[in-house]
């Protein structure tokens, strides 16, 4: 059966696949339609992918790169230049201490080192990411610092085209994300003169001194929004391109990230929701208008969600960092604490355990889950009714067909027990009927069922399976 489109051809590495983005309509304000461009759908799932293409094009022959970055450049060249690694090339990326885990852990995992900053060094201070890789670059043989920032070229060329082409230059408004203002300033450079009508619109965290309005201190201030904002002026922005300047806080960021997550399928990082928060910020602020034009407001989407989810796809986190407004935050405490109502376990009315023996042959167990459609069973000791591990229908099958066990072997000889091997202590979280339904679903989330016992673990009173919990919620309406 012919595809409706034909898939691109096979290609000698990632750089092959960087640009031509898709860009999609998004929930927007009636004043205004907001255009997404997923530059998240690049390889390495951000934007940068545009830059370290040309870097590593004109530096990747240099043995060692170094690269000073908010995580998403590094992860890019670190990617892109992966498959020279077998030459000795060498990766060091300088990154801010904000740079969450989950960015750390892929950059290791490419072969990157991994040099920290504070997350306020001035560009001159000693500590900052530029004088570390300017001093490093001086000592290592054959290196190189790759810099957005001192980059005199434009990488944004194409993406402009793609804009222009993509809305037939029928749009009023482009949104930008800006760091190092190579971004914006090589967009404005090309959309203005095919499309002078356009307006540029940068976007930066509250404490960022980008927009040139703030004064005192400011590179003692700082924001959880990652590759966004700076504490200084880059010479790589030429801020006369811009036409109006916003500042976005954190919570606003975070926020629309997950709304854009939620309720559009797009899963984009807090830069993102910083861009489409300044472009609805924008939209409600424009007055009402007798004319028929339908203002068009194009977003650059600049990275994925998959670098944050230690931090913005995490719940618990949101919360405690009072990055949720008040709409978020009640979603996620609804999710969370509140459809449960204080409800615990013992309102689930599960039926009384069925159990076996350590001393039951394999066939029996499994005749017992078959009939009643367990997948689990609580073995139990006779002598003293204490639990001491379960048995699974589907490993039992598998060791089975393996043939690794008979049908006649016990089940101590291949059940699981709640003591990991080597530990000198059980690490087994007691689940009792007096456990809130709110601690039984943070359960569910890396458990596929659970043991109610007694607080002593003495005596097994039940099983209960995210099944369980569903079907409470259904008979409540709690969902």
């Amino acid at each position: 059966m012919p595809l409706e489109r034909q898939p691109p051809p096979i290609s000698d590495g990632l750089a092959d696949g960087i640009g031509l983005t898709p860009m999609v309509k998004l929930a927007h304000p009636s004043k205004v339609q907001l255009l997404g461009k997923l530059e998240l759908e690049n390889p390495t799932g951000s934007i940068k992918d545009r830059v370290a293409k040309r870097l590593l094009e004109e530096y990747g022959d240099k043995q060692t790169l170094i690269v000073p970055s908010s995580g998403n450049l590094g992860l890019a060249i670190a990617s892109l230049a992966a498959k020279k690694r077998q030459q000795q090339k060498r990766v060091l990326v300088i990154v801010p201490e904000r740079t969450t885990s989950d960015r750390i852990q892929m950059l290791k995992a490419l072969g990157a080192e991994i040099i920290r900053s504070p997350n306020e060094a001035r560009p001159d201070a000693p500590e900052s990411p530029y004088t570390l890789a300017a001093k490093l670059a001086e000592q290592l043989p054959h290196a190189v610092v790759l810099d957005e920032v001192k980059y005199n070229k434009n990488c944004y060329e194409d993406l402009a085209e793609e804009i222009l082409q993509q809305t037939k230059m029928e749009f009023d408004f482009l949104f930008v994300g800006v760091e190092t203002g190579s971004t914006i300033t090589g967009l404005a450079k090309v959309i203005k003169t095919k499309a002078p009508h356009v307006k540029i619109m940068g976007v930066e965290p509250t404490n960022s001194v980008l927009a040139g309005t703030d004064s005192g201190h400011p590179h003692f201030l700082d924001w959880k929004i990652e590759d966004l904002g700076n504490n200084f002026v880059p010479p790589s922005l030429e801020a006369g391109v811009v036409d109006t300047w916003f500042k976005v806080s954190d919570k606003d960021a975070f926020s629309a990230a997950r709304r854009l997550i939620r309720r559009e399928g797009i899963l984009c990082g807090p830069s993102s929701g910083a861009v489409v928060a300044a472009a609805t910020q924008h939209a409600n602020s424009i007055p009402e208008s007798s004319t028929t034009h339908e203002y068009r407001s194009v977003v650059i989407l600049n990275d994925s969600a998959k670098n944050y989810t230690s931090t913005l796809l995490n719940d618990e986190w949101l919360l405690e960092n009072n990055l949720a407004d008040d709409i978020i935050a009640q979603e996620l405490e609804f999710l969370s604490t509140d459809r449960y109502r204080a409800a615990s376990v013992e309102d689930l009315q599960l039926p009384a355990a069925v159990t076996i023996p350590p001393t039951a042959p394999v066939s029996y167990a499994l005749d017992v889950m078959l009939e009643r459609e367990f997948s689990q069973l609580p073995v139990i000791r006779t002598d003293n009714k204490k639990l001491v591990g379960y048995v699974s229908l589907t490993s039992l099958q598998e060791q089975l067909e393996h043939q690794t066990i008979q049908a006649k072997t016990t089940v101590e000889q291949c059940m699981y027990t709640f003591k990991k091997k080597g530990a000198p202590t059980s690490k087994y979280q007691i689940i009792t009927p007096d456990t809130s339904l709110a601690d039984l679903a943070k359960f569910f989330d890396k458990n596929s069922f659970a043991v109610i016992t007694d607080d002593n673990r003495k005596w097994c009173l039940g099983v209960a399976t995210k099944y369980d919990l569903i079907s409470f919620l259904h008979r409540r309406q709690f969902m």
